[in-house]
């Protein structure tokens, strides 16, 4: 790979001297320009780049491409010289050139990192050094990436960090690399973690999450070790990674790699300055999932053993392949050298974290998570340790939850964080002996542990007293299930075990300092305290690994990521475990380490026995769980839901005050929000293995369930503002799973349209359907479009035929829209456009008239931007939909009222204008049917009319009409 330097040298106050070459900086080829020019470029940069309506990018990278090569050509002829090699520009950052958008240079034909092989533009700060360099030293083993995710309480948009996790995880799960997270947001532990793992570990550092400015300085929002927002300065960021950066610092974060006009530099600048050897970042506002699959192909890339700049054109070309808006701001900054190839590739498997046993104790009895095994947790942490260090009306927290949670590790975690406090610990039982002795032991004289042992006042006095005369404490009570005894359904203390934490509430509430001493309590269950004392006490319940938290803990499990199991039997063994750590641990070693594998999940399926003692849910010697059939009933229920959902969908299908009781049992998880109101709430799929009375509801009675679920989460989630695939598909899994509606296929249709094309509606809709493709009728397909039609109601007609297109493509099982235009079964796609002709001879609606005026237009499969504005004009479609649909409808009743248009020769305005939903499944933006951006202009734009995109599509549908001689 050749380096083209492009280096510009002031000459005097108002004239500058371009320099281009390659491996000598004494031989160079130049040209002269007055320095108002590049003001100039600049400027323009401002206004046709860096703005909400963008110049057309091509465009813009003309100008530039031009602007280098001059009257002389002289860049072109560089880059001839070695046109058959992989190029980078290294481009310097005097006098604002940082600030052009270089990614988008164009030469005429194709931008130039789309050329094979790639030219790729880097920028390069070469104060002191003649030349940009190659770093050749490389690790033989997997590519390390050190990963940190910051998403704020308070802050806006909230970032989904665990969606750019799990891509990279998705993305190399097949490739050597160690993914190292810092799971707390926090620079302070980055910091902890960096210098545990030694210097020259990591190859690369990615921080994601929002930047901006403060005090006019570019910074990046990173978190408190209590969820708050901290604004961190490149010289921070830094300071933390020494005492030796990583090779490579992805700053994926808003505007990182953007300056005004270099009025103050880049963080990416600063973090070089601050001797990074390469900085990634983005020159502007980056879509979240532009960032993610940048980061996804880029790291595909390194482990594979290729260079940084290769890396980078592969993302560039990745992006623009998918026709991701934002791939041309992607920046790579670098200074005296540019990594070569961080790893040779295949030599050593991802190094796995150590098996050190940690325990939470001193005996060793309760074994923990190490902080290098320990994943996610983050929410759940930063809320107890908001209460246990800030609150002074909280004197400690309560971790609840099924066993095999974490409930232990995350007070291990916890006992970490209050450093300046000593940690005592009991497990199980407690009574006031082993109280009064462990703290005795902590007093500093005799006299005051006779005080406390031996005194004649009550306890609560004595332990006040003791209390008062203690260092910092943090008494650690784990599983407290142990403690408890059932009552009425629920568990309460039992009379001994309450006396004592009564008193030592009461003291402890009434010391000077309520602050001074803090209490953990880990119990399977929630449970009541006499005179509402719990009141004292941070409510934290926990639910099963979900999304990239649980991808982080498969990728430490060797079974689950093994060639030698059937990927299905892994499959199913995830599906048993939900997420609960304990057990996918036990999966990993005792059943996906064996041969028989098969029958080793089929015996534990079939035993409730195995459950319960796997879970540490009940063992010979434990607090036995007591449900009563009421319970049973409540939590069945909820088993309707396949995803956490919020409270009010649960009631929906149960009663809150029984809900409540399922919640304090642990029988129904719960995500780790602060404010209750943002909760959501699931049963764990475990819970029916180990009690088995309670199982999914029965039909015909669950089908009523389903509806009212249905109803109550489109309620709360069936708008445009509803990205997530995850919801929509539990919309319409449940709106179809209703099979007492006939009508529940296409009323789920409606529903998708009723969104105006969210993309992620429509994968939802689309996969459900796939699901119950054998339910679709085959007779009658088109008997409502025919109703419709007859009727002149030409918005309906138009949906019912989208909606016929969607159930021929899944009845026939096609990949995508794309195969079923190719290959509509050409009886019905006659039939359709019959219909069309038949019921619209006024207007001439139809395939094959579209079809006609298309190809008399010259149009083909391919996209003509002269022929496809000639059609759009033709047919109407220089409009929004909604403007579409009201000309038709106008002149419908019109014609009706008057006959002018049967009358008369004249062709009606909207002729040929429908039919348009079929050719716009493709569409992932809700302004179709507004239509606010102009022909072949980004989205953001104004004007009105259809986006080309549509017009391939088209031209295949209309080649298959033409097949079928319609």
């Amino acid at each position: 790979m050749k380096i083209l330097h492009i280096d510009l040298k002031p000459l005097g106050s108002k004239y500058a001297e371009f320099r281009f070459f390659w491996d000598n900086p004494n031989n160079y080829q130049s040209r002269q320009l007055p320095l108002t020019e590049i003001a100039e470029l600049i400027e323009k940069a401002e206004t046709d780049y860096y703005t909400e309506l963008p110049e057309d990018y091509a465009k813009t990278g003309q100008t530039l491409y031009n602007w280098l090569d001059g009257s002389d050509r002289i860049f072109q002829q560089a880059l001839d010289q070695y046109e058959d090699s992989e190029i980078v520009l290294a481009i310097a950052t005097t006098e604002s050139l940082a600030h052009l958008p270089w990614e988008v240079l164009h030469n005429g034909d194709e931008f130039l990192v789309e050329h094979i092989p790639a030219i790729v533009p880097v920028r390069w700060r070469n104060n002191n050094s003649t030349q940009l360099n190659w770093d050749e030293q490389k690790k033989d083993r997997a590519l390390n990436v050190l990963f940190m995710a910051t998403s704020p309480f308070g802050i806006e948009p909230v970032l989904e960090f665990e969606a750019e996790e799990g891509h990279i995880l998705d993305a190399t799960k097949r490739i050597p690399l160690s993914l190292t997270v810092e799971e707390s947001g926090s620079l302070d532990e980055l910091n902890i973690l960096v210098k545990q793992k030694g210097e020259g570990d990591f190859d690369v550092f990615h921080l994601t999450g929002h930047a901006t400015k403060k005090n006019q300085k570019p910074c990046f929002i990173t978190e408190t070790e209590l969820g708050e927002a901290k604004y961190s300065s490149a010289e921070d960021i830094a300071s933390k990674l020494q005492p030796r950066l990583p090779k490579i610092i992805f700053l994926s974060g808003c505007r990182t790699g953007y300056s005004n006009k270099n009025t103050v530099p880049t963080m990416a600048e600063t973090l070089l300055k601050k001797g990074a050897t390469a900085v990634l970042s983005w020159g502007d506002k980056v879509r979240d999932s532009d960032a993610i699959k940048a980061s996804e192909t880029l790291y595909k890339s390194l482990t594979t053993g290729d260079t940084l700049a290769q890396a980078v054109a592969q993302t560039y070309q990745k992006l623009i392949e998918i026709k991701a808006r934002d791939w041309h701001l992607l920046r790579l900054y670098v200074a005296k050298k540019l990594p070569g190839a961080l790893v040779t590739p295949g030599l050593k498997v991802v190094s796995r974290p150590s098996v050190t046993p940690e325990f939470l104790d001193s005996e060793g009895k309760v074994r923990v998570a190490t902080r290098e095994n320990f994943i996610g947790r983050r929410r759940q942490l930063q809320n107890c340790l908001r209460s246990l260090k800030t609150s002074s009306q909280e004197i400690g927290v309560l971790i609840h939850g099924m066993g095999g949670l974490g409930k232990s590790t995350i007070a291990s975690r916890l006992c970490d964080r209050l450093f300046e406090h000593t940690k005592i610990v009991w497990w199980r039982q407690i009574d006031e002996s082993s109280l009064v002795q462990n703290l005795a032991e902590h007093l500093e004289n005799k006299e005051q542990r006779t005080q406390l042992g031996e005194g004649r006042e009550e306890l609560k006095f004595r332990l006040k007293t003791a209390f008062s005369k203690l260092k910092p404490l943090v008494l650690v009570f784990d599983d407290f299930e142990w403690n408890l005894e059932p009552r009425d359904g629920r568990y309460i203390l039992n009379p001994k075990v309450s006396e004592v934490l009564s008193a030592l509430v009461w003291a402890i509430k009434n010391q000077e300092n309520i602050s001074y001493h803090r209490i953990i309590i880990t119990c399977r269950y929630d449970f009541e305290f006499e005179s509402d004392l719990l009141r004292y006490f941070y409510k934290q319940p926990l639910e099963g690994l979900r999304k990239a938290d649980l991808q982080k803990k498969l990728k430490q499990l060797d079974n689950f990521n093994s060639d030698r199991t059937d990927k299905k039997l892994i499959e199913r063994a995830l599906k048993l475990a939900d997420g609960n750590p304990r057990l996918l641990e036990w999966l990993n070693l005792d059943v996906l380490s064996k041969e028989n594998v098969d029958s080793e999940l089929s015996k534990f399926e079939a035993s409730s026995d195995d459950w319960k003692s796997k879970i540490i849910w009940i063992t010979d010697d434990a607090p036995k769980l007591k449900i009563d059939s009421s319970t049973e009933k409540i939590v069945s229920r909820c088993l309707v839901f396949e995803i956490p959902v919020p409270m009010t969908a649960l009631e929906a299908v149960c009663k809150r005050e029984q809900l409540n009781r399922a919640i304090q049992l642990g029988l129904i998880e719960v995500s780790p929000e602060p404010d209750e109101s943002k909760r959501v709430y699931l049963v764990s799929r475990i819970i029916p293995h180990i009690i088995p009375t309670i199982h999914f509801p029965e039909a015909p009675g669950v089908y009523s369930l389903y509806q009212k679920a249905h109803e109550k989460l489109h309620e709360l989630w069936g708008n445009k503002e509803n990205k997530s695939k995850e919801k929509w598909q539990e919309i319409f899994r449940l709106k179809f799973a209703n099979k007492e509606n006939p009508e529940r296929f296409r009323q789920g249709f409606y529903q998708m349209l009723a969104v105006q094309y969210n993309s992620q509606a429509d994968k939802a809709f689309e996969g459900e359907l796939r699901k119950c493709a054998s339910e679709l009728v085959k007779d009658g397909l088109c008997t409502q479009l025919e109703n419709y039609l007859q009727q002149k109601q030409w918005k309906e007609a138009d949906e019912e035929t989208a909606w016929i297109f969607y159930q021929v493509m899944v009845r026939e099982n096609y990949e995508d829209w794309g195969e079923l235009l190719n290959k509509f079964p050409c009886e019905t796609l006659r039939e359709i456009n019959q219909l069309w002709l038949q019921n619209s001879s006024d207007f001439k609606f139809g395939i094959s008239i579209q079809a006609g005026i298309y190809q008399s237009l010259g149009g083909t499969d391919r996209y003509d931007r002269e022929v496809w504005e000639k059609f759009t004009e033709q047919v109407g479609w220089n409009k929004s939909y909604n403007a579409i649909l009201e000309g038709v409808v106008n002149e419908t009743v019109q014609g009706s009222i008057t006959g002018t248009m049967l009358e008369s020769s004249v062709t009606p305005s909207s002729s040929s204008s429908l039919l348009v939903l079929i050719y716009t499944k493709f569409y992932t933006s809700a302004e179709f049917y507004t239509a606010k951006w102009p022909l072949g202009r980004d989205r953001s734009g104004a004007g009105g009319g259809l986006v080309p995109g549509v017009e391939g599509y088209m031209g295949v549908l209309f080649s298959r009409a033409e097949t079928c001689k319609i």
